[in-house]
Protein backbone atom coordinates (compact mmCIF):
# COMPACT_ATOMS: atom_id res chain seq x y z
CA UNK A 1 0.00 0.00 0.00
CA UNK A 2 2.08 2.83 -1.35
CA UNK A 3 -0.28 5.93 0.92
CA UNK A 4 1.71 8.02 2.84
CA UNK A 5 -1.19 9.08 4.70
CA UNK A 6 -1.20 6.91 7.96
CA UNK A 7 -5.15 7.57 8.09
CA UNK A 8 -5.92 6.79 4.72
CA UNK A 9 -3.48 3.48 4.77
CA UNK A 10 -5.44 2.52 8.01
CA UNK A 11 -8.91 2.83 5.95
CA UNK A 12 -7.50 0.82 2.71
CA UNK A 13 -6.23 -1.80 4.99
CA UNK A 14 -8.93 -2.03 6.67
CA UNK A 15 -11.28 -2.27 3.37
CA UNK A 16 -8.92 -5.23 2.27
CA UNK A 17 -8.01 -7.10 5.67
CA UNK A 18 -11.20 -9.87 5.09
CA UNK A 19 -9.19 -10.69 1.83
CA UNK A 20 -7.77 -14.51 1.90
CA UNK A 21 -5.63 -14.37 -1.82
CA UNK A 22 -3.39 -11.67 -0.65
CA UNK A 23 -2.01 -9.97 2.32
CA UNK A 24 -2.13 -6.29 2.57
CA UNK A 25 0.81 -4.02 4.34
CA UNK A 26 2.13 -0.98 3.84
CA UNK A 27 4.93 -0.19 1.95
CA UNK A 28 7.30 0.84 5.14
CA UNK A 29 6.53 -2.53 6.56
CA UNK A 30 7.24 -4.15 2.52
CA UNK A 31 10.48 -2.63 3.25
CA UNK A 32 11.15 -3.46 7.12
CA UNK A 33 10.32 -7.38 6.33
CA UNK A 34 11.83 -7.59 2.74
CA UNK A 35 9.62 -10.56 1.81
CA UNK A 36 10.55 -13.31 -0.52
CA UNK A 37 11.36 -12.27 -4.25
CA UNK A 38 9.00 -15.56 -5.06
CA UNK A 39 5.51 -13.25 -3.14
CA UNK A 40 3.93 -11.30 -5.60
CA UNK A 41 4.20 -7.81 -4.86
CA UNK A 42 1.16 -5.56 -6.13
CA UNK A 43 1.32 -2.08 -5.56
CA UNK A 44 -1.62 -0.40 -4.70
CA UNK A 45 -0.81 3.70 -5.37
CA UNK A 46 -2.49 6.34 -3.74
CA UNK A 47 -2.19 9.07 -6.24
CA UNK A 48 -2.82 11.85 -3.83
CA UNK A 49 -0.93 9.88 -1.07
CA UNK A 50 2.71 10.37 -2.55
CA UNK A 51 5.32 12.81 -2.53
CA UNK A 52 6.15 11.40 -6.02
CA UNK A 53 4.59 12.33 -9.17
CA UNK A 54 3.44 9.00 -10.50
CA UNK A 55 5.77 8.32 -13.19
CA UNK A 56 8.69 8.83 -10.02
CA UNK A 57 7.01 6.97 -7.93
CA UNK A 58 6.43 3.69 -10.47
CA UNK A 59 10.30 3.97 -11.70
CA UNK A 60 11.47 3.94 -7.90
CA UNK A 61 9.22 0.57 -6.96
CA UNK A 62 10.78 -1.08 -10.10
CA UNK A 63 14.35 -0.10 -9.42
CA UNK A 64 13.84 -2.28 -6.15
CA UNK A 65 10.68 -4.86 -7.31
CA UNK A 66 11.76 -5.58 -11.03
CA UNK A 67 8.57 -7.95 -10.64
CA UNK A 68 5.99 -5.71 -9.51
CA UNK A 69 2.75 -4.96 -10.59
CA UNK A 70 0.65 -1.55 -9.89
CA UNK A 71 -3.00 -0.49 -8.92
CA UNK A 72 -3.68 3.40 -9.24
CA UNK A 73 -6.25 5.06 -6.91
CA UNK A 74 -7.28 8.38 -8.03
CA UNK A 75 -10.22 10.84 -8.79
CA UNK A 76 -12.27 9.70 -11.96
CA UNK A 77 -10.19 10.01 -14.91
CA UNK A 78 -10.92 10.86 -18.31
CA UNK A 79 -9.97 7.99 -21.05
CA UNK A 80 -7.20 9.67 -22.57
CA UNK A 81 -6.24 9.85 -18.92
CA UNK A 82 -6.96 6.14 -18.54
CA UNK A 83 -4.98 5.33 -22.00
CA UNK A 84 -2.35 7.10 -20.01
CA UNK A 85 -2.44 4.77 -17.18
CA UNK A 86 -1.46 2.11 -19.61
CA UNK A 87 1.14 3.68 -21.20
CA UNK A 88 3.31 4.21 -18.04
CA UNK A 89 2.42 0.56 -17.42
CA UNK A 90 0.01 0.45 -14.92
CA UNK A 91 -2.13 -3.19 -14.64
CA UNK A 92 -5.16 -1.39 -13.21
CA UNK A 93 -7.30 1.77 -11.88
CA UNK A 94 -9.74 2.03 -9.58
CA UNK A 95 -11.47 5.56 -8.63
CA UNK A 96 -12.19 6.88 -5.06
CA UNK A 97 -15.65 6.67 -5.67
CA UNK A 98 -15.15 2.75 -7.04
CA UNK A 99 -13.20 1.76 -3.80
CA UNK A 100 -15.17 -0.86 -2.54
CA UNK A 101 -14.06 -2.55 -6.04
CA UNK A 102 -10.28 -2.55 -5.00
CA UNK A 103 -9.87 -5.86 -3.69
CA UNK A 104 -11.54 -7.28 -7.07
CA UNK A 105 -9.18 -5.25 -8.80
CA UNK A 106 -6.24 -7.12 -6.98
CA UNK A 107 -7.84 -10.50 -7.59
CA UNK A 108 -7.57 -9.86 -11.19
CA UNK A 109 -4.08 -9.07 -11.56
CA UNK A 110 -3.05 -11.39 -9.25
CA UNK A 111 -4.63 -13.57 -11.68
CA UNK A 112 -2.77 -11.76 -14.90
CA UNK A 113 -5.24 -9.53 -15.94
CA UNK A 114 -5.87 -5.90 -16.46
CA UNK A 115 -8.00 -3.73 -14.13
CA UNK A 116 -9.36 -1.41 -17.05
CA UNK A 117 -12.75 -0.96 -19.34
CA UNK A 118 -12.63 -2.22 -22.73
CA UNK A 119 -13.24 1.47 -23.94
CA UNK A 120 -9.99 2.23 -22.32
CA UNK A 121 -8.04 -1.28 -23.90
CA UNK A 122 -9.45 -0.56 -27.01
CA UNK A 123 -8.60 3.22 -27.19
CA UNK A 124 -4.74 2.04 -26.16
CA UNK A 125 -4.69 -0.22 -28.93
CA UNK A 126 -5.96 2.40 -31.13
CA UNK A 127 -3.48 4.36 -30.03
CA UNK A 128 -0.82 1.97 -30.27
CA UNK A 129 -1.56 0.79 -33.93
CA UNK A 130 -1.23 4.88 -34.64
CA UNK A 131 1.63 5.18 -33.39
CA UNK A 132 2.92 2.37 -35.31
CA UNK A 133 1.83 3.72 -38.67
CA UNK A 134 2.55 7.09 -37.86
CA UNK A 135 5.95 9.05 -38.67
CA UNK A 136 6.48 11.89 -35.77
CA UNK A 137 7.65 14.89 -37.97
CA UNK A 138 7.62 17.57 -34.80
CA UNK A 139 10.59 18.74 -33.41
CA UNK A 140 9.06 17.88 -29.69
CA UNK A 141 11.00 14.66 -28.50
CA UNK A 142 11.82 13.65 -24.50
CA UNK A 143 14.39 17.09 -23.86
CA UNK A 144 12.73 19.71 -21.81
CA UNK A 145 12.67 22.89 -24.05
CA UNK A 146 14.38 26.13 -21.90
CA UNK A 147 10.72 27.59 -22.14
CA UNK A 148 9.13 24.67 -21.04
CA UNK A 149 12.06 24.72 -18.08
CA UNK A 150 10.98 28.51 -17.49
CA UNK A 151 7.01 27.43 -17.14
CA UNK A 152 8.12 24.50 -14.75
CA UNK A 153 9.52 26.58 -12.56
CA UNK A 154 6.76 28.90 -12.47
CA UNK A 155 4.15 26.48 -12.15
CA UNK A 156 6.50 25.14 -8.86
CA UNK A 157 5.79 28.70 -7.32
CA UNK A 158 2.00 28.06 -8.33
CA UNK A 159 1.76 30.82 -10.58
CA UNK A 160 -1.75 30.60 -12.80
CA UNK A 161 -1.39 29.87 -16.77
CA UNK A 162 -2.31 33.91 -17.03
CA UNK A 163 0.69 34.67 -14.83
CA UNK A 164 2.86 32.55 -16.30
CA UNK A 165 2.08 34.68 -19.51
CA UNK A 166 2.26 37.95 -17.96
CA UNK A 167 5.73 37.09 -16.71
CA UNK A 168 6.58 35.64 -19.73
CA UNK A 169 5.62 37.92 -22.12
CA UNK A 170 3.43 34.59 -23.97
CA UNK A 171 -0.27 34.25 -24.60
CA UNK A 172 -2.28 32.23 -22.31
CA UNK A 173 -2.90 29.75 -24.54
CA UNK A 174 0.65 29.39 -25.16
CA UNK A 175 1.20 28.51 -21.76
CA UNK A 176 -1.49 25.87 -22.14
CA UNK A 177 0.29 24.35 -25.18
CA UNK A 178 3.48 24.40 -23.31
CA UNK A 179 2.01 22.56 -20.45
CA UNK A 180 0.35 19.79 -22.38
CA UNK A 181 3.60 19.31 -24.19
CA UNK A 182 5.75 18.62 -20.63
CA UNK A 183 2.89 16.61 -19.07
CA UNK A 184 3.66 14.39 -22.19
CA UNK A 185 7.17 14.17 -21.76
CA UNK A 186 7.08 13.87 -17.96
CA UNK A 187 4.26 11.66 -17.58
CA UNK A 188 1.91 13.58 -15.19
CA UNK A 189 -1.23 15.24 -16.26
CA UNK A 190 -1.80 17.67 -13.17
CA UNK A 191 0.11 20.72 -12.15
CA UNK A 192 0.26 19.58 -8.53
CA UNK A 193 2.66 17.61 -9.69
CA UNK A 194 5.19 19.82 -10.99
CA UNK A 195 5.07 21.75 -7.93
CA UNK A 196 7.14 21.70 -4.97
CA UNK A 197 6.51 19.50 -1.84
CA UNK A 198 8.76 20.16 0.13
CA UNK A 199 11.40 17.93 1.34
CA UNK A 200 10.75 14.32 0.47
CA UNK A 201 9.86 11.50 3.14
CA UNK A 202 11.95 8.83 4.90
CA UNK A 203 10.33 6.14 2.65
CA UNK A 204 11.12 7.54 -0.63
CA UNK A 205 14.93 8.21 0.81
CA UNK A 206 15.90 5.46 1.24
CA UNK A 207 13.80 3.58 -1.75
CA UNK A 208 16.09 5.84 -4.09
CA UNK A 209 19.15 5.64 -2.00
CA UNK A 210 18.69 1.91 -2.06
Amino acid sequence: MVEQNHLAARYLLEKLAKQTTFHAVTLEDLIAHKPLERVAQIFIVDRKGIDLSLRECLDVLRERYANARFVILDEDQTLEETVGLLALGVHGFVSYAQIDNLSQAVDRILRGELCFSSSVLEAYARRSIASLNTIDLSPIGQVITQRENQIIELVKRRLSNKEIGAVLNIQECTVKFHLSNVFAKLGVNRRSELQDKGELSAIWRQLIAS
